[in-house]
């Protein structure tokens, strides 16, 4: 079987500030988001690990959860370059080259740790700019 690769793309940015603002207009309440945000940020590396576990140990099915998780929550908080790894990832487990899938999991460990970053320094910004000087 050919091997599975996720095709390079135009670089896209960590974190879609619109994607924000637009859940912040459907929620109607800056506080709701900073917590969703950062609870996508802490809950990170138990999510990273459960995936790293479940293509270490071949469960397709588990490991899709995994990163169908990641996928969704990423494409939620705006994290468009994180979420485009995922679907990389996510289909290199649908025709089960984990090899593949287990090669892309620093990269997307590393992409995750700039957006978390990203996500909470413009957390941090927009916190900032509400407050009066």
């Amino acid at each position: 079987m050919r091997a599975v690769t996720v095709p390079e793309r135009r670089r896209l940015p960590l974190v879609d500030r619109e994607t924000l603002d637009r859940l912040q207009d459907h929620l109607d309440h800056p506080t709701a988001v900073r917590s969703f945000v950062l609870e996508f940020v802490q809950a990170w590396d138990e999510r990273y690990l459960r995936l790293s576990t479940d293509i270490e140990q071949r469960n397709s099915v588990s490991a899709l959860d995994a990163i169908l998780s990641i996928k969704t929550t990423s494409t939620m908080v705006g994290a468009v370059r994180l979420a485009q790894l995922a679907s990389g990832v996510e289909d290199l487990i649908r025709v089960d080259e984990f090899s593949a899938a287990a090669e892309l999991l620093p990269r997307l460990n590393s992409c995750a740790l700039e957006t978390t970053e990203e996500l909470l320094l413009g957390g941090e910004a927009a916190s900032d700019e509400e407050t009066p000087g």
